[in-house]
């Protein structure tokens, strides 16, 4: 007997019209897909040489959105695209620390000082670093830039790396919110992904995160991964009714080439959810979310309140123009004064490119008008554009310029 909110997503499925959108060549499947997450992507671009960038940043004024990459992980989970070292020897660690700390205090230069209206460290396992490492970092990024009063500070960890002691010094780093992957609440699907921990050392992780005084703390989950059943999906929907954290998000397995997962998935697709499961799984999350008293104002993203609203994000997607985005570490993106661009994305080089007094830029482009308008529109669609806030910017009204198509 299936239960009560399986039943009423069944209901709202069956009243899809999903083969008829798919007559329009809509269909999202996890194969094909990619959820953008800058634009234009870094596949579509050429080389860029890096004085264009900096002579660009004068004009740019120093309000920042501010990025920093930790690319450091103890293993490969299976669908994981991301760019990362996996169990990095110390002096690996430290050679880029001291790399990624002259790249702040070259743009801090640069830009003539840095005023930091958000912060997010992300990897990679940012966690990875030991707690002297983090306190180092944070303390370089305060001698050479203001972070703002009320700026949120985000700093993600995997539930191996939290510690007592990593606690203690970001919170008197002022980091004020913190990100952990728990990905699954099922132990089998936990191993087969290879994610280094179980479900009983997740909660404890997020109890130990929450005791420490972080009120703003934001758990993943991940639908699609294999062997992931309804049931199984039901279940980790029920521990968020149990946890409550400030925000979830579910993210939709994306099937990347480079990924095991894509390869699991080649040889045996059998193994993961079909095409209509996932879409059950999309809405059993959208009306359990919504019932225990959550709002979805991201894509896959849901909140609890909003005085916790994701800052960073909204700057990186919705203000895309507004604060410009500076990312630093190796494949780190930014977009500033409408240059969008990307770090070398190989970690001795990065290294090696420091050292040398040299940027780590790599690759980039010029945007000119009608594609800054088309990126923050791309970007805007995650998580709403502001009609007013984009005449202001453009001079021109959104539903205007993109009334219609070409092909």
């Amino acid at each position: 007997m299936q239960s009560a909110l399986i039943e009423k997503a069944r209901g709202i499925q069956r009243k899809l019209p999903i083969q008829e959108i798919k007559k329009f060549g809509i269909e999202r499947r996890r194969d094909d897909y990619f959820l953008n997450i800058a634009y234009p992507s870094l596949q579509a671009m050429d080389s860029i040489e890096p004085e264009v960038i900096v002579h660009t940043i004068p004009s740019v004024g120093n309000r920042i959105a501010l990025y920093l990459h930790i690319p450091f992980c103890t293993r490969l989970c299976y669908y994981c695209h991301y760019y990362k070292v996996f169990n990095a020897a110390q002096a690996l660690v430290e050679a880029y620390l001291t790399a990624l700390m002259k790249e702040i205090t070259f743009y801090s230069q640069a830009f003539g000082g840095l005023k930091v209206e958000s912060v997010y460290i992300g990897g990679g396992t940012p966690s990875y670093l030991d707690p002297d490492q983090m306190k180092r970092l944070f303390e370089h990024i305060r001698r050479h830039a203001t972070i703002n009063s009320g700026a949120e500070i985000t700093f993600e960890m995997h539930p191996e790396s939290v510690t007592l002691e990593r606690l203690k010094i970001l919170r008197a780093s002022g980091v004020n919110r913190i990100s952990m992957g728990v990905e699954s609440f099922n132990d089998t699907i936990l191993a087969s992904e290879n994610r280094g921990h179980t479900v009983d050392e997740a909660i404890r992780a997020y109890e130990a995160i929450v005791s420490a005084g972080f009120e703003n703390v934001n758990l993943d989950l991940i639908y699609g991964l294999r062997h992931q059943t309804i049931s199984i999906w039901e279940e980790n929907l029920e521990r968020m009714r149990e946890l409550k954290p400030i925000s979830m998000c579910a993210y939709y397995l994306r099937v990347k080439t480079s990924t095991p997962d894509a390869k699991l998935y080649q040889s045996g697709a059998d193994g993961f959810p079909s095409e209509e499961d996932l879409i059950l799984m999309h809405i059993m999350t959208f009306e359990a979310m919504k019932e225990i008293g959550y709002e979805q104002l991201i894509v896959d993203w849901f909140i609890r309140t909003t005085e916790h609203f994701h800052k960073y994000q909204d700057h990186n997607w919705r203000q895309t123009d507004r604060i410009p985005l500076l990312g630093l570490g190796a494949s780190a993106y930014s977009y500033l004064g409408g240059i969008q661009y990307y770090n070398i994305n190989d970690i001795a080089q990065y290294i090696e490119w420091l050292n040398r007094g040299k940027t780590a830029i790599w690759r980039g482009e010029v945007l000119p008008f009608d594609e800054k308008m088309r990126r923050t529109a791309v970007l805007g669609l995650k998580m709403g554009i502001d009609r007013q806030d984009f005449r202001s910017i453009y001079g021109v009204d959104f539903c205007e310029q993109f009334s219609s198509t070409t092909k």
